[in-house]
């Protein structure tokens, strides 16, 4: 995003903790408003959306939590990896300097736009090189007390991107917020 504009994505869940619905605005102080991430032709082919995601990211994260667990802001270096395997199946692998270092690895499979790992994180993928992360059931994460948090990606242009998270307690309080810049190698 450019001058005077911004990205701001929301989701509603049901009854039972599971998304039901997504909304994604782009906004902008400026009257008329255009908007091409480079990656409009991938709008209705969720193969390409998924290949648009493929290979090494790497960037850097600044987190600010702030409330009541206290403010601090932290900054790491960030590392992901997402690739097939031979069996089609999808692996992500996130490195970070936060923390002395930490590393996660998933496996997951797509379908109609929507990749699933396993544990129970899900990425719906969304037009114009966009998704939207979280648990598949956020319901029981928090019967499972466990805190949960929710990405929302999008593409600057072709080979950059950014990312936020928010992690939330399992009250649903924002515990908190954090932004990564990422471009691809």
């Amino acid at each position: 995003m450019e001058g005077n504009s911004r990205m701001r994505a929301f989701h509603v869940l049901n009854h039972r903790g599971i998304i039901d619905m997504i909304g994604v605005f782009h906004e902008s102080r400026e009257k008329e408003m255009t908007y091409s991430s480079g990656f409009d032709k991938f709008e209705q082919n969720n193969e390409e959306k998924i290949n648009a995601l493929l290979g090494r990211w790497s960037g850097h994260s600044v987190t600010k939590r702030s409330g009541f667990y206290g403010t601090t802001i932290a900054e790491a270096d960030i590392d992901l990896m997402l690739e097939r395997d031979e069996n089609g199946q999808l692996i992500q692998e996130i490195n970070s300097t936060s923390g002395g270092g930490t590393s996660i690895r998933w496996n997951g499979t797509a379908q109609d736009g929507l990749v699933t790992f396993d544990g129970g994180f899900q990425m719906t993928l969304l037009p114009g090189g966009m998704y939207l992360a979280c648990p598949t059931n956020v319901a029981k994460s928090v019967a499972e007390t466990q805190s949960f948090f929710l990405e929302f990606s999008w593409m600057e242009s072709p080979g950059k991107r950014r990312r936020l998270v928010r992690t939330f307690d399992v009250q649903g309080v924002v515990v908190s917020t954090t932004y990564i810049n990422e471009t691809k190698l």
